[in-house]
């Protein structure tokens, strides 16, 4: 009786320890994908999805890490994800990626063992087991050939499929049609190259007529550069032939009205005509540079060069 009263009593102590473990692990579920038909090379995820009594949390120590677990099957990755706490039990889910190499001759059962993992909370730690799965392989081919020619007999390779390269090509062509079309176009209307010597800009063939060094000052400033008044004369045949006739300074109003463009520049205009009069029927060339210098011709007529593309 003493030595069954001792049996009970060791009983009920084991029982009142170990119910506290147990209520500490809620429970762990494993889902699988299929259970048959896998071939060399397939990847497995085992979802385990694992409830802890608060406030008990996944040891991260004790996951696996991604390695051979033997000459035929990997462990390739290891996710974990911390659901939280709800109704005071705090939940994971744990996602273990396999990848398996083995090439049976015949369909054969093969197991992913269990996976040990811990569950703390301080000082306290209660053992969280992911049970073990197995599943079917198949072979990738016969033992014995049924057909004609040996069962290792290689396939040939697939042939590749042609591409229709024709809708590309004239996608292609199109484009490079419509891109040297816009350059041309831009050329014309900015009097590039060829474009340039039409009758329609004037003003284009007169800027390029006026020699850029002309802004700089050459010789004594007090005397008049011959260059000047070319350049003079070449800005005035440009307004002669924007407007189909002579025009001078009194015919400035009836040039705006006619070519309202222009109107933008009309003070550097009226500066020009004026130094023109004074070049030329004053008989004061160097006069004339000071009412307009060199620089601002210069300026001027790629201002008017401007006007007439339509980009000023």
């Amino acid at each position: 009786m003493r030595r069954l009263a001792r049996l009970v009593a060791t009983l009920s102590v084991l029982a009142l320890t170990a119910a506290p473990a147990l209520a500490q692990l809620r429970g762990v579920e494993l889902y699988a994908p299929r259970s048959f038909g896998h071939v060399i090379g397939d990847t497995l995820t085992l979802t385990a999805e694992i409830a802890l009594d608060a406030p008990f949390v996944l040891d991260s120590a004790s996951l696996p890490t991604p390695r051979a677990l033997n000459y035929w099957l990997d462990l390739r990755d290891v996710r974990v994800k911390d659901r939280g706490v709800r109704e005071g039990v705090h939940r994971y889910t744990l996602d273990l990626v396999y990848q398996t190499f083995y090439a049976p001759l015949e369909p054969r059962r093969l197991t992913i063992p269990a996976v040990a993992l811990f569950a703390v909370d301080g000082e306290r730690r209660v053992a969280v087991d992911v049970p073990s799965w197995s599943f079917l392989m198949s072979p990738l081919r016969e033992i014995v050939a049924t057909g004609p020619g040996p069962a290792m007999a290689l396939r040939p390779d697939i042939a590749p499929r042609p591409l229709p390269t024709a809708p590309l090509t004239r996608g292609l062509l199109l484009a490079l049609g419509v891109a040297l079309l816009s350059l041309l176009l831009l050329a014309w209307q900015m009097g590039w190259g060829p474009f340039g010597h039409r009758r329609s800009r004037p003003f284009a063939r007169a800027a390029r007529a006026i020699p850029s060094g002309l802004a700089a000052p050459a010789g004594d400033p007090a005397l008049a550069d011959p260059r000047y008044t070319r350049a003079l004369q070449t800005l005035h045949r440009a307004f002669d032939a924007t407007d189909g006739k002579g025009v001078f300074a009194e015919d400035l109003p009836g040039f705006f009205e006619r070519h309202a463009a222009f109107r933008t520049a009309e003070a550097e205009v009226r500066r020009l005509f004026a130094a023109s009069r004074r070049a030329f029927f004053g008989a004061d060339p160097a006069g004339a540079q000071r009412e307009l210098p060199p620089a601002e011709l210069v300026a001027l007529a790629r201002r008017l060069r401007a006007v007439e593309r339509g980009t000023a």
